[in-house]
């Protein structure tokens, strides 16, 4: 299977997702609760379903929740951008490689990949590293939103991360401050 079509399964719930059914002119999606407190619910009843019991403690004085799926570490919060809350879901997927022969392709690939992922997913770089995210405006989630953006996320990032590895990660040289730079914190 190429990169594109694990990263299409994975954005898109895979092949075991059930099918959202299509909505009617007359019964839409009901829109999740649109508060800060009701998403956080979501992402711990999310936790909850996928093993972890105790979601407080995996969850930081910020509010990040964290969580794992395969080889992939991530977090999922609520945060305000200017006068909205939204909700934010991303995972480290890969540092930096050392050596700047390196780093126009992967930028590169990341661009290339960033056109062919459906929806809004997305990788990038911030504090060299390479992240896979979501952010969505708390008032355009719909019930179930918040548990797929989580899902897809960490199934993105779990994706993505072996072939970076594989393809950027064979240098002996170390970028300046990378000490431990995968790790997620909480």
């Amino acid at each position: 299977m190429s990169l594109m079509e694990k990263i299409l399964r994975a954005v898109s719930g895979g092949p075991t997702a059930k099918p959202t059914p299509p909505a009617t002119p007359v019964t839409m999606r009901p829109p999740a609760p649109a508060t800060k407190d009701a998403i956080e619910a979501q992402i711990d009843a999310f936790m909850r379903k996928v093993g972890y019991a105790d979601p407080a403690s995996r969850t930081d004085a910020n509010g990040w929740r964290y969580f794992q799926r395969g080889s992939a570490e991530g977090r999922a919060g609520v945060i305000k951008i200017e006068e909205d809350w939204h909700l934010r879901v991303e995972s480290p997927v890969f540092p930096l490689p050392g050596d700047k022969d390196l780093l126009l392709p992967l930028m590169r690939e990341l661009l290339k990949l960033n056109v062919g992922i459906p929806g809004s997913h997305r990788v990038g770089i911030n504090n060299q590293q390479v992240f896979a995210a979501v952010t969505y405006p708390l008032a355009s989630l719909h019930t179930g939103d918040c548990a797929r953006s989580i899902d897809s996320v960490m199934a993105l990032a779990d994706a993505l991360d072996d072939y970076l590895v594989d393809k950027y990660g064979g240098t002996s040289k170390k970028r300046q401050g990378q000490a431990g730079a995968r790790k997620m914190t909480g």
